[in-house]
């Protein structure tokens, strides 16, 4: 069954008027200093039992989250605290969230027209970012460019890591 997810959706409005740097000024994915990501490291292994995967649709993309059954709860406290940040934007009850790039681009694309669903797997999330605006289509197909060099680059340094 379909179930639009509120995780972002609030924060978004006030988002665009929020956001005083761009995204290429700043790492795609901070998870240390991103407000948002952050949550994503409360358990540190949570990252490694999960995958994001994102495929190219014909008007915008789909991503699919899917976290290994043993760590679902620790994804979903992440998430329930991501969403209660983003209503205390919209609320006005927070000003000085940090945003790395992805989380501010992210908001952008909310803020510029684009269709978001989401639907919720027994494993994960799936999301689906639409749009028949040319123009915004084009801005969700930068998204997931972004995306996928941000995380090669990250495998990169994990592999690296892992050499060492």
């Amino acid at each position: 069954m379909k179930k639009v997810r509120q995780l972002i959706i609030p924060f978004l409005a006030v988002l665009l008027v929020a956001m005083t740097v761009m995204a290429g000024e700043k790492p795609w994915f901070d998870m240390e200093n991103c407000d948002f990501c952050k949550h994503l490291m409360t358990d540190p292994h949570l990252m490694e039992n999960m995958t994001w995967e994102q495929y190219e649709l014909s008007n915008g993309l789909m991503v699919v989250t899917t976290v290994k059954p043993e760590y679902v709860e620790s994804f979903e406290k992440a998430m329930k605290e991501m969403e209660k940040l983003g209503t205390e934007m919209a609320e006005g009850k927070r000003t000085d969230v940090k945003m790395c790039g992805h989380c501010e681009y992210y908001g952008m694309l909310m803020a510029s027209g684009a269709k978001f669903e989401n639907f919720k797997t027994g494993a994960g999330y799936i999301d689906i970012i639409t749009s028949d605006n040319p123009e915004i289509l084009k801005k969700i197909r930068t998204y997931a460019a972004n995306n996928d060099k941000a995380m090669a680059e990250w495998k990169a340094e994990e592999k690296k890591r892992e050499e060492k």
